[in-house]
This record gives structure tokens, C-alpha cells and sequence, in this order.
């Protein structure tokens, strides 16, 4: 069974040889080819190169497309700060308020600014893993997308004392996140994740949520043809997993960090898969062993209750991750496999 064949069989509920293990490693690549990280985020062979040599080196059942949203930022006319060991960020928003948001125009994803390298990275990706390892590809929700416009804070103040502004906002550049998220499909990727910052708990409460991003959300994943995770990427989100189900395409969440994994799975049901919910922070510092102990402790809390997959809560693993740690999450994964009878 491959690395396709298990995550697929996970999402689906159906048998696989041993539990999957996924790491987010796109700037991780980097490290690993002896590219800068300007080159690997700009240059989409470069950038598929890193990918090939995190699969050559750690085998985690998946491939990923480049979980870089200052790509986003910038196409609608922010400004990019680059790092020598961290994926690049917006540096200034391309507005300050959400009125001036919605006289931005609408990036088109196969024209503006790197978008393009993300989408040709996507078919070189496809063109060597499609059905032998799950290409995915991550996204902004489309509750959060309006922060890489104007920043969080002008975001942020708009949904709590101007909601019927943010729900405007919300309709403008909802055609973008759905031509983007569809042409990531078009072009190879297998599921998308959606990084829904106004999941988590961090955010904004269940109520906000639930009467002002629920509805985008539901009318959004409608609009997507095709699989979709939902992640607060790291932040808590068991305050609103009972809400999720039913989303059109949701296959599965990416539980938050400091989330009970065996009150998420209650929350959640029987028919979605679990992810996560490694603590980034802790992915640096952590030696092997202490990396192999929280691994197992994941799984042998969340793996027995069916449709789990070990994972990394956030987004990109920092590059000063020791490679010692990320063997440790595949020895754990393969440790509990045998416990618990998988095989062929």
C-alpha cells in the first residue's frame, strides 16, 4: 500500500497497513537542498525539488504544495519581508481598513505575482506523486482570507463592530477563494487545507463563529469540487468541532495543539478523520525521545477510535527541527501500528 492508497483508505474509513504520519515541511526542503528560501518560495522547480528531497529523506505520506500566504498578500498588493530560515510574511498589508479592501482588485491566479509558481509547482508535483503520495495543498479560510488585506487587527475590528461591512468584504473575495482553491484542485492537488483562523478559540468565540464564519464557510466549501481539511492552524478549535460536520467535501480537522484529542474525536463523530496535533513550538527544542513520547501519546490516544493520522498542529515545522524528531514521529507512528494489529 502506498503513501495515496493509506490516506485515502484513513479518509474513507477503510483498512490500511499501518497508521499515515504527516509533517508540514515546505521551507524544511530548503534545508535539505542548500536553497535559500527567497529561491525556494519564487522558483516552483526549486521549490518541488525540496519536496522530492523531504520524501527521499522522511517518507511522511504526503507531499505538499507551499504553505507560503504571502503569496496571497502580495498578489492583492502587500508587501513581502523574507527570512534566511523562516517562510516569507507580510510585511504591510495592502490596505488599512476593510472599505478600502473592497476597491482592491480581485488577483487572477493564473496571472498575478507568484501565484502562477504555486500552481506550477502544483503540476510538477502531480506529474511525479499523483496517486503514490496525497499531494496537498494549503489555504487561507475564507473567514480569515480579508486579514492578508488589511491585517488582523483592522480585520478583526471590522467583524466585531461592523459585521455587516465584514460580511461584504466576505462576498467580494469569496470568487477569489474559490477560483484559487479550485485551480490548486485543477492542478494536481488531491485535498485542500483550509487554515480558518476564525476556528480558533484564539480568535474569536463560538458565537462569532458560528453566526458570522459558519455561513461564508458553508456557502465557500460549496463552491470547491473537491476534499477539504479544516485547521486553526495550532489554535484550540473543540469549541466548535460539532459545528463542522455536514460542511460540503470536509473530510476531516486538524485538531489545535492544546485540543483533547479524545474530546475532539467525541465532538467530531465517527465519520471525519482527526490530524494533528503535535505543538510546533515544541518540534525545535524537544529531543528525539521527548518527540517520540508525545508522538505515541497522540496516538495512542486518538489512533484506536479509527480514521487518525499523527500530524504537526501549525503550519510550516521550523528549518531548526532536528531531522532526529521528525524520525521519531514515523518510529511512533510505526510503534502503535503494531500495537494495534495493523498490517496487510
Amino acid at each position: 500500500m502506498n503513501s495515496y492508497q493509506r490516506v485515502m483508505n484513513t479518509l474513507a474509513g477503510q483498512p490500511v497497513d499501518r497508521l499515515p504520519v504527516f509533517a508540514v515541511l515546505g521551507a524544511y526542503g530548503g534545508k535539505l537542498t542548500g536553497v535559500d528560501l527567497r529561491t525556494l518560495f519564487s522558483d516552483a522547480s526549486a521549490y518541488v525539488e525540496g519536496q522530492k528531497a523531504v520524501q527521499a529523506e522522511f517518507g511522511f505520506d504526503l507531499v505538499l504544495t507551499a504553505f507560503d500566504y504571502s503569496v496571497i498578500a502580495e498578489a492583492f498588493g502587500g508587501e513581502v519581508v523574507w527570512s534566511a530560515n523562516q517562510v516569507p510574511n507580510m510585511k504591510r498589508p495592502a490596505v488599512k481598513t476593510a472599505a478600502e479592501a473592497l476597491e482592491l482588485p480581485l488577483p487572477d491566479p493564473m496571472r498575478t505575482g507568484r501565484l502562477p509558481m504555486i500552481l506550477e509547482a502544483t503540476r510538477q508535483l502531480a506529474a511525479r506523486y499523483k496517486e503514490k503520495v496525497p499531494i496537498i495543498s494549503a489555504l487561507p479560510g475564507p473567514c480569515i482570507l480579508p486579514s492578508l488585506l488589511m491585517g488582523i487587527d483592522q480585520w478583526m475590528e471590522a467583524v466585531l463592530f461592523d459585521p455587516e461591512l465584514a460580511r461584504k468584504l466576505l462576498d467580494y473575495t469569496a470568487s477569489f477563494h474559490v477560483a484559487w482553491a479550485n485551480a490548486l484542485l485543477a492542478n494536481g492537488a488531491d485535498c485542500l487545507v483550509l487554515t480558518e483562523g476564525m476556528a480558533s478559540a484564539e480568535i474569536v468565540p463560538r458565537k462569532i463563529f458560528a453566526e458570522q464564519g459558519l455561513p461564508n464557510l458553508r456557502k465557500i466549501c460549496a463552491r470547491i469540487k473537491g476534499p477539504k481539511v479544516i485547521s486553526s492552524t495550532g489554535g484550540r478549535m473543540n469549541h466548535v468541532l460539532d459545528l463542522l460536520p455536514g460542511l460540503d467535501g470536509m473530510v476531516g480537522v486538524i485538531a489545535g495543539s492544546r485540543d483533547d484529542l479524545v474530546e475532539a474525536r467525541r465532538l467530531l463523530g465517527p465519520d471525519l478523520t482527526l490530524i494533528g496535533n503535535l505543538d510546533n513550538l515544541a518540534l525545535p527544542a524537544a529531543s528525539a525521545s521527548e518527540m517520540y513520547a508525545m508522538s505515541l501519546e497522540r496516538l495512542r490516544s486518538a489512533a484506536p477510535a479509527g480514521r487518525y493520522i499523527l500530524a504537526n498542529a501549525g503550519a510550516d515545522i521550523p528549518q531548526a527541527t532536528p531531522t532526529e524528531n521528525l524520525r521519531a514521529m514515523r518510529k511512533a507512528g510505526a510503534t502503535v501500528s503494531a500495537e494495534l494489529g495493523f498490517g496487510p
